[in-house]
């Protein structure tokens, strides 16, 4: 049974914990601007069809995980999938949902390691020939890890997705 004095040095105990993990130092703030700057790298070359692109951003342990599609293990696994790009009869574009996309920092102590990547997305598809139509919605989750000074998608979670409803006829 928790006495008075015991929840009290407690609730001390957890007030000062958040304050410290609040007073992160400023040292490492470029980690944001160096996060994005991958994640935006990565899908532009998605948009534009270029498995290359795509690949040069994948750890080579990456683990991809699809709620349709199954697991792919291993980059040279999920850099076969993606080449299949170039091939693809319909060609897909990704949009991210404004306002849903948040980065949040990984750390080891005060050692930043990685960066999570969360949100939600719409893919558009465009057929050979035709225009292009909304194909679907789902959420995401990337790990992304510092290797050096590069940045390394090193764990990808694909869920919840959502067709989009059939064109009315």
């Amino acid at each position: 049974m928790f006495t008075r004095g015991v929840v009290s040095t407690s609730i001390a105990m957890l007030a000062m914990a958040s304050t410290v993990a609040l007073a992160q130092p400023a040292a490492d703030t470029a980690w944001d601007a160096g996060a994005r700057a991958a994640d935006k790298a990565y899908w532009d070359a998605y948009n534009r069809a270029d498995p290359e692109g795509m690949n040069a951003w994948l750890a080579q342990d990456v683990e991809f995980y699809h709620d349709r599609g199954g697991k792919v293990i291993g980059k040279k696994a999920l850099s076969a999938v993606n080449d299949g790009m170039k091939s693809a009869p319909v060609k897909l574009r990704r949009e991210a949902v404004p306002g849903t996309i948040r980065f949040f920092p990984m750390r080891q102590g005060e050692t930043l390691y990685g960066a999570i990547v969360t949100g939600e997305h719409r893919f558009y598809a465009r057929p050979a020939g035709a225009p292009e139509t909304l194909a679907g919605h789902a959420n995401f989750s990337h790990l992304m890890l510092l290797q050096g000074k590069q940045w390394r998608i090193s764990r990808i979670f694909s869920y919840e997705h959502v067709d989009a409803p059939a064109p009315a006829k």
